[in-house]
């Protein structure tokens, strides 16, 4: 896994001199629901910001997301997570999608932090048409080493206008889990979303109505429902 940070580091400042586009923005969530597990006990809030970098023409992205559950630091310090990411887009026909890399999930505040205990690399792959209904796009993500399985969501949405600053957007996934953080393989969680973004200039406000409905006890034996606002900055307007 140092391998991995230390490949993220090489690349990253490799890749530095290039013309970089930068976005970012701030999520606030009421309950931290992934991949159908409910990652904070008493379903306390989260706060989840977010950076990327586009380099350039180069295809290479550099991203960095974290969680940070609201309340005492003390108490909920060892879920608090930091991850890194670098992912390529491929060149694709019109329409078409096509991205890999990885992410390295580091739980960095964890009491008597060890590295290999607490953090983990993926390597991941998205494919997404936007040529056919619902814009259908698989995503595939294999743990290397807490999770040690394979995830595989395939889902879809569809935007409707609501003028020239809004817009409503409905969605959904369905999860497939193989072994990662469970003993057990198959269709573990079914998720749905609406969603209103609002322009605001080069920001965008988008507050959401969420649903997970788990298909595995392994994963969770609650469906889970649960509010998010997001603040996006930068990128295009």
């Amino acid at each position: 896994m140092k391998k991995t940070v230390l490949l993220l580091c090489v690349l990253a400042v490799t890749l530095s001199p290039l013309p970089a586009q930068v976005s970012g923005g701030i999520d606030l969530v009421s309950r931290y629901i992934w991949r159908g597990f409910d990652l904070l006990p008493q379903n306390r809030p989260a706060l989840q910001p977010y950076a990327d970098i586009t380099l350039g023409a180069s295809g290479f992205r550099v991203g960095l997301w974290a969680s940070f559950a609201l309340a005492k630091w003390g108490e909920y310090k060892g879920a608090n997570e930091v991850d890194l990411s670098l992912a390529y887009d491929f060149a694709m026909p019109e329409g078409w999608e096509l991205s890999a890399g990885v992410t390295l999930y580091g739980y960095w505040f964890a009491e008597d932090f060890r590295f290999r205990d607490a953090t983990s690399p993926e390597v991941f792959a998205t494919l997404a048409w936007s040529g056919l209904p619902l814009s259908p796009e698989l995503s595939l993500y294999y743990d290397l080493n807490l999770g040690s399985g394979l995830y595989a969501s395939l889902g879809g949405s569809h935007e409707w206008g609501l003028g020239e600053k809004a817009a409503l957007e409905a969605g959904g996934a369905l999860g497939f889990n193989s072994r990662q953080y469970i003993e057990k393989t198959g269709f573990s969680d079914l998720s749905f979303y609406a969603a209103v973004p609002l322009s605001l200039g080069r920001a965008k406000l988008t507050p959401s109505l969420n649903v997970m409905i788990p298909l595995m006890d392994e994963v969770n034996d609650e469906t889970e429902f649960w509010l998010g606002l997001a603040l996006a900055l930068g990128g295009d307007e």
